[in-house]
């Protein structure tokens, strides 16, 4: 990448849901980061549906900064739909999405431009420290990253989260992937523009616990592998041919043991383990093909992939509600 350029306006994308204990801190410490940089910034911040006083103090920030742009979703739609959202609305000529809890440091900005500067289309940003996770989950996100990438065939980053940096082309490449179940951990390597990772200390949350639950975290990993994988198909096909084959052998083997000793082959609690184990295996398949056919399901109703209450753009006073970005139904305040 001998590509030079330079960066003449950023967005930073930031989906927040019940983080009212850090909204302000945030802002302030991304703030201080960006104005030691050259380039023109923005903020798009997205409230997730939060149920505290995270939508008041963003709308705060977007009385006393005019670069401040506010989208309000009607419920919690969320993490991957609300940074679509943000996408959907950013205008730079390169957008930053990041976490709002200040996992993800501002002052890591600087590397992601300095690489898109020397012509990556896209930056990651990745963890170079995991020491405050527990074991479980460095454990089961790397099984996980090192199973989807085998059977994705697509360069996947371990260990990159939803900080990055895309270029204006990257991220409108990306608006027109409408899919409902959304991953853009796997969406944006697809696309396949030039990358360059850079690393970061992730700190602890500032305020309260993290939103992102084992249950949320199964779904997002359930999303990755049926979106990006036929694999669990193939599985199947596999299964079912080696349970055939060993069938095939023991019909074989009863037949030898009857033409030449003249015995059949006790086995009644034998024919019940293989009943038990074809039937386990049915189910298992069943459950797959399950898991395809309702993101399918999912998918051909065609719905917004998030719905807005309010849209606020920079300088805008009042909020108003407006048009929204393809199809995403606008809904005025109360």
């Amino acid at each position: 990448m001998d590509k030079q350029r330079q960066l003449s306006s950023l967005t930073v994308v930031v989906p927040f849901y019940n983080e009212q204990g850090g909204v302000l801190a945030f802002y302030e410490q991304t703030c201080a980061a960006l104005d030691q940089l050259h380039f023109a910034y923005n903020f798009v911040f997205v409230d997730d549906g939060s149920t505290d006083d995270t939508l008041r103090l963003l709308n705060t920030l977007a009385d006393r900064d005019s670069r401040v742009t506010v989208l309000s979703l009607t419920r919690n739609f969320g993490h991957q739909a609300a940074l679509t959202a943000g996408l959907d609305h950013a205008g730079g000529e390169a957008v930053v999405t990041m976490d709002g809890d200040l996992q993800h440091p501002p002052a890591a900005i600087a590397d992601l431009v300095r690489a898109y500067e020397a012509g990556a289309e896209v930056v990651y940003a990745v963890r170079a420290n995991e020491d405050h996770r527990s074991w479980a989950k460095k454990s089961t996100a790397r099984i996980f990253y090192r199973l989807l990438k085998r059977l994705t065939r697509i360069d996947i980053i371990s260990g990159a989260m939803d900080f990055r940096l895309m270029s204006r082309p990257a991220v409108e490449s990306l608006r027109q992937m409408r899919e409902t179940h959304r991953y853009l951990r796997g969406m944006v390597p697809w696309m396949g523009f030039s990358y360059q990772i850079v690393y970061y200390q992730e700190a602890e949350r500032f305020a309260d616990r993290s939103k992102y639950t084992w249950t949320k975290m199964l779904r997002l990993a359930r999303y990755g592998f049926f979106s990006f994988s036929t694999g669990a198909l193939d599985l199947i096909t596999l299964l079912g041919l080696a349970l055939t084959g060993l069938a095939m052998l023991y019909l074989i083997y009863a037949l030898v043991v009857w033409a030449f000793f003249h015995e059949t082959v006790p086995g009644w609690t034998s024919v019940i383990a293989v009943l038990l184990v074809v039937s386990g295996v049915q189910l298992i398949s069943v459950g797959i093909l399950a898991q395809y056919i309702g993101m399918i399901f999912e998918e051909v109703k065609g719905r917004p992939l998030y719905l807005l209450k309010q849209k606020r753009l920079a300088q805008d006073r009042p909020p108003e509600a407006q048009p929204d970005y393809d199809g995403a139904t606008m809904q005025p305040e109360d």
